[in-house]
C-alpha cells in the first residue's frame, strides 16, 4: 500500500532509491555549482583581508576609500580624505577590497551610445600670458 501512496510501484523499495539517488546527483550539483564556489569566494576575501598592510589604500565595503595606518587585533585605523585628522576603526571583514579611488574627470558622454553614461578624457590646460589657466 506504500508504495501506491507514494505513486510508484516497483517491488521491494527500488523506486525510493531511486529517488534518494536522484536527490543525492541533485544536492551533488548544488555543491558544484554553488556551494563550493561561495566557499572559495569566501577565503580568498579572507585572505586579502588578513594581506593588507600599513599604507596600502583601502575599499571599504559601504564605499568609502581610505587609507590604512595602523593595524589593531582584528581591526584597522583608517585615515579618510585629505584631513589627515580623520581616523576611525574599522573591523578587518569591512573591507571590500584594496584599491585606491580613481579620481579622473569624466564627461557627459555623447548621446550615440545609450550604454554609456560617461567617458573618461585627459582635460589639457593651459596657461595665457597673464598666467589664467584655460581648460580645453
Amino acid at each position: 500500500m506504500a508504495s501506491t501512496v507514494l505513486g510508484f510501484a516497483a517491488p521491494g523499495g527500488a523506486g525510493l532509491m531511486i529517488t534518494i539517488g536522484y536527490m543525492a546527483v541533485f544536492f551533488g550539483i548544488m555543491w558544484f555549482l554553488v556551494i563550493r564556489p561561495q566557499k572559495k569566494r569566501e577565503k580568498e576575501v579572507a585572505q586579502m583581508q588578513q594581506s593588507i598592510k600599513i599604507g596600502d589604500q583601502v575599499l571599504l565595503q559601504d564605499g568609502i576609500y581610505g587609507k590604512v595606518v595602523d593595524i589593531i587585533n582584528d581591526l584597522f585605523i583608517i585615515e579618510l580624505g585629505l584631513n589627515k585628522s580623520v581616523r576611525i576603526p574599522v573591523k578587518k571583514v569591512a573591507v571590500a577590497g584594496v584599491q585606491a579611488p580613481n579620481l579622473t574627470i569624466g564627461k557627459k558622454a555623447e548621446e550615440e551610445d545609450p550604454n554609456v553614461e560617461y567617458e573618461y578624457v585627459e582635460v589639457e590646460v593651459e596657461v595665457d600670458e597673464n598666467g589664467n589657466e584655460i581648460v580645453r
